[in-house]
């Protein structure tokens, strides 16, 4: 996988400090709320030069969160979108956010180099609601990954900062593989029956149990998923062979 857009567009990335009414507006943008009235009053008073940097909607803007949707940009109309830094900024800030996020911005860098070499995005906007979870804790911890690696080579020269991103590299693959391997036991048949709620005779929840084994066969036929499992199980095989014949 070429990491290449990922690392350019992070490459300078800082953590970002927003207040409350900045993250409101995010809040919006991430559930597709229409802003039209709200971004409206934002230019009557930006003709007036009441706005200013400390608008929220400005503030957005100039740290790159948000970007003006290119189209229609009729007076109050005007709509927003995550760019990438955005995106970034969203998944390793927020815990909660719609899946129609990410296949919103399923073509964007940041998203398929994380998610879409290893998921098809109809896999993932038909995630059940245990399945979205551990996705979302992937990304979550993606992003940690990589805020560690770019604190690291804060201070550091070029030539040391592109050598660390062949370690950053390892540690994002190895966490693509983690969550295959995590995936694998939490979707056996017995797990899936262990975690299944059960009904007051003790009996498990049927639909329950079925709306996971649905979740199991899409991703058994999600080639991607599948391309990643196999990889994932010769790393595993041969780590396994190694460390068991060293004895």
């Amino acid at each position: 996988m070429d990491y290449s857009n990922y690392f350019q567009i992070l490459y300078d990335y800082e953590k970002k400090q927003i207040g409350t009414e900045e993250k409101s507006i995010l809040f919006k943008v991430i559930n597709s709320v229409d802003l039209s009235a709200q971004i409206g009053s934002y230019l009557k008073l930006r003709d007036k030069n009441q706005l200013g940097d400390t608008s929220s909607v400005s503030k957005l803007l100039g740290l790159k969160l948000l970007t003006e949707k290119k189209g229609l940009i009729l007076r109050g109309t005007r709509k927003y979108q995550l760019t990438s830094i955005g995106l970034f900024y969203v998944l390793s800030e927020t815990r909660s956010y719609p899946p129609a996020l990410l296949k919103k911005y399923s073509s964007d860098p940041i998203l398929l180099t994380l998610l879409y070499q290893y998921f098809d995005v109809d896999t993932i906007a038909s995630s059940s609601a245990r399945f979205y979870s551990v996705i979302t804790q992937y990304l979550r911890q993606c992003c940690r990954i990589t805020l560690n690696w770019l604190e690291d080579t804060q201070n550091s020269n070029e030539e040391h900062k592109n050598e660390m991103m062949n370690h950053l590299m390892f540690e994002l693959e190895l966490n693509a593989k983690l969550l295959a391997f995590r995936i694998t036991i939490m979707y056996s048949d017995s797990k899936i029956l262990s975690l299944t709620p059960k009904s007051k005779t003790g009996d498990p929840e049927v639909a329950y149990y079925e709306l996971e084994s649905n979740m199991r066969e899409i991703l058994g036929k999600d080639n991607k998923f599948v391309e990643l499992l196999h990889r994932t199980n010769t790393d595993f095989k041969s780590g396994y062979k190694e460390l068991t014949d060293s004895k």
